[in-house]
């Protein structure tokens, strides 16, 4: 098998187009899908058992197209201009590719483990003694500052999943609560590294303390559904911090909708069960009642009256906006189809 920097070379300086394209399916065939498949089995191995057989090798092989697509796309253009963008690290560099394509796709298909990833990187790259590293094209490590540049021993992935199936009986029983998740994260990750004794993967951390803290993820078709899994008001372990940073981008995304819309929504306001869930943003504290009658304007007291009755029903909605029920339905269509727009990159 050849060289794929020296295989890459011999692309760059074809003759003839036909020529280039025979040495890009090698070049492909041999170093590139190689790369793609072996990323993105691990970053979609937290997946495997969620979704039917069929669903899940279908992801993956939606995730392998998207990633061979944007890399043949770039080699290609590498062709028109090869002295701008030499690569001498085409492994490194497929990989760095696979890794983007596998971060958009998790992001916009699991929502809530976006969210904690999130979380858990602010706090590793802003908390004294602990830090995060990598070298490009390679998984990001999490650690003790004093660990930082070692890299993450198998054992470490395995010793993670053992402590997971033995939370209680190896962790101390107040990392494992809502107070702790909601307020004092940083204790948990203390006591991984602790029993770990080593660094460990980003995405394995994720994993692991999504399972600790109850976070379960509702998987998204589409990004066009992201207001159809709003958190319900029940609480579950680790969840309201997750909520709420949602909720927060949702609210500040709802404030700059056209007053109609506005009303149309929050009025009408449902979790994908079809409860209201109105009273989420007063719960979490992402915005009073004083707030929520200002976006839609009208006075506080006149909200505290219709309070027990929400959501309103289209037909009573139409009523107090003075539109028909259709026109009701549709403005609350437009405010969902802008909030999904607006949120698809965060969430």
């Amino acid at each position: 098998m050849a060289d794929g920097e020296a295989l890459f070379g011999l692309y760059l300086k074809a003759a003839t187009e036909e020529d280039a394209e025979h040495l890009l399916a090698s070049l492909v065939a041999q170093h590139i899908i190689p790369v793609i498949k072996e990323i993105v089995d691990y970053k979609l191995r937290f997946t495997s058992g969620r979704l039917p057989r069929a669903a899940d090798d279908q992801q993956r092989e939606d995730v392998n197209h998207d990633a061979l697509v944007r890399l043949l796309t770039q080699l290609r253009a590498f062709r028109t201009q090869p002295q701008e963008q030499a690569i001498r690290d085409l492994r490194g560099y497929a990989a760095v590719i696979t890794y983007r394509a596998c971060y958009t796709y998790l992001r916009r298909k699991y929502p809530r483990r976006h969210l904690l990833k999130n979380r858990l990187r602010y706090i590793l790259s802003h908390q004294p003694g602990f830090a995060l590293w990598a070298e490009e094209g390679k998984e990001t490590i999490a650690g003790y500052d004093a660990w930082r540049g070692l890299e993450a021993p198998a054992r470490a992935s395995e010793g993670l999943a053992q402590l997971v199936e033995d939370a209680h009986g190896r962790l101390p029983a107040e990392v494992l609560t809502n107070d702790c998740a909601e307020r004092r994260p940083a204790d948990l990750l203390a006591a991984i590294f602790d029993q770990v004794g080593a660094p460990v993967t980003l995405d394995d951390l994720i994993n692991a303390v999504a399972r600790l803290w109850g976070i379960k993820e509702r998987a998204t078709e589409s990004t066009s559904e992201t207001l159809d899994y709003l958190p319900d008001s029940r609480p579950d372990a680790g969840s309201m911090a997750e909520r709420r940073e949602f909720l927060q981008a949702l609210w500040v995304e709802i404030s700059q909708l056209p007053a109609r819309q506005r009303r149309a929504l929050l009025l009408n306001l449902r979790d994908a069960d079809g409860s209201g869930c109105i009273a989420l943003f007063p719960l979490t504290g992402v915005a009073t009642m004083r707030q929520i009658a200002a976006a839609l304007e009208m006075p506080a007291e006149e909200l505290a009256t219709l309070w027990g009755r929400l959501p309103l029903d289209d037909l009573e909605l139409a009523e107090s906006l003075s539109l028909t029920r259709q026109q009701v339905i549709n403005l609350r269509k437009a405010a969902r189809a802008r909030l999904a727009r607006r949120l698809k990159d965060s969430f």
